[in-house]
């Protein structure tokens, strides 16, 4: 059985980190005809996440192993349900790979479906420089460390102005034990340019995979938004501690280097139009200024560790104040098409705010 996946899915139910996990089956060309309905009867376990009202005054109440804790929730099949959703099984996802030519973006499409690391390994041997293929396996522990570091590696030398590249590259090695080296990437990063996730492209390829093996588009598109796979945010979040207790141990200098980096990757993380990753970027700053010396400078200039618990109480606060949306598409469920194509063009948070101002009754 795989292991679990940090998906968008959480941000849908009421506080809920949520897990995509399905039956892996192994794969070579295509996808292999093997009791396909028997495995996809019940395809999905989850977990649940803190809430926004929950992430602590200390702002660094998240952790990797709190991201991989897995409870039952009835409640992801009734969601499904109300969307009319139909997962593919694996001969229609193999027709669908076979109508398209067997593309490298539709493996790793079926295997983030299927949740099957032997159809993502397709992938990236069908198209090894693609930068979202290099980008979503070396952000899952389904594969061995040193093929997780080369990958990052390669998609940091084909996107050296993405810092989001620069981080997990960092992340993996320090992971792996080398933690000089992992500073010495880290150093790349002091005056970062970009930050792409590769979400939407993700986001895209599981809608247009559901939508070409049976379903609708609204439904799909509302599908692939909440579980599309987030599994870069428990490295970021782990890259995250190790900075923080080497700013504990270092000089004056070093210390204050390893808290602006915290400090950048959480703000990064903060300004990301979806509510998990706003989460886990709050608690990264709040990271940066934890145990933070009197006389030490400040990691985000200007602003002292007063201004930031209130900057971080003031985005939690509209956290609190979206709409759970699981809870307004079930009794709303016209609402899908609006909010799916919000999603996709706007992003989850502007979605959620068009949720809430169709179902807030006017004051007057």
């Amino acid at each position: 059985m795989s292991k679990p996946l940090f998906t968008h899915l959480g941000s849908a139910l009421a506080g809920g980190f949520i897990f995509l996990l399905c039956v892996p089956e192994d794969s070579k060309r295509g996808i292999p005809d093997t009791k396909d309905a028997a495995h996809l009867s019940n395809p999905l376990r989850k977990s649940t996440r803190h809430p926004a009202s929950d992430t602590g005054s200390n702002h660094s109440s998240l952790s990797p192993e709190a991201l991989k804790t897995l409870p039952e929730d009835d409640s992801v099949e009734e969601l499904l349900a109300i969307t009319g959703i139909r997962l593919p099984t694996r001969a229609e996802l193999n027709t669908y790979l076979a109508d398209k030519g067997y593309p490298a973006e539709g493996y790793l499409a079926a295997g983030m479906i299927l949740q099957d690391a032997n159809l993502m390994m397709e992938a990236i041997i069908r198209d090894p420089s693609n930068p979202h293929i290099l980008f979503a396996l070396a952000s899952r522990d389904d594969f061995p460390d040193d093929d997780r570091i080369n990958w990052a590696r390669q998609l940091q030398e084909a996107q050296p102005d993405n810092s989001l590249a620069t981080y997990l590259l960092a992340a993996l090695t320090w992971e792996n034990g080398a933690k000089n080296p992992a500073l010495e990437i880290l150093s790349q990063v002091d005056h970062p340019k970009r930050f792409q996730t590769f979400t939407s492209e993700s986001i895209i390829g599981l809608a247009e995979a559901l939508r070409a093996t049976g379903n609708n588009p609204e439904s799909s598109a509302y599908y692939a938004m909440l579980t599309v796979d987030l599994p870069h945010l428990a490295q970021l979040l782990s890259l995250s501690q190790n900075l923080q207790e080497h700013a504990q141990q270092s000089s004056p200098e070093e210390a204050f280097t390893a808290r602006r980096r915290n400090a950048v990757l959480g703000t990064f993380l903060a300004g990301e139009n979806d509510v998990i990753s706003g989460l886990v970027g709050l608690s990264i700053q709040g990271n940066a200024y934890k145990d933070l010396p009197p006389d030490a400078p400040f990691p985000i200039e200007g602003m002292n560790p007063e201004a930031l618990s209130l900057s971080i109480e003031h985005r939690r606060n509209q956290i609190r104040d979206l709409p759970i949306v699981t809870d307004i598409l079930r009794t709303s469920p016209e609402l899908i098409e609006g909010y799916g194509m919000r999603a996709l063009a706007l992003g989850e948070i502007e979605a959620l705010r068009w949720l809430r101002s169709r179902t807030t009754p006017p004051t007057e």
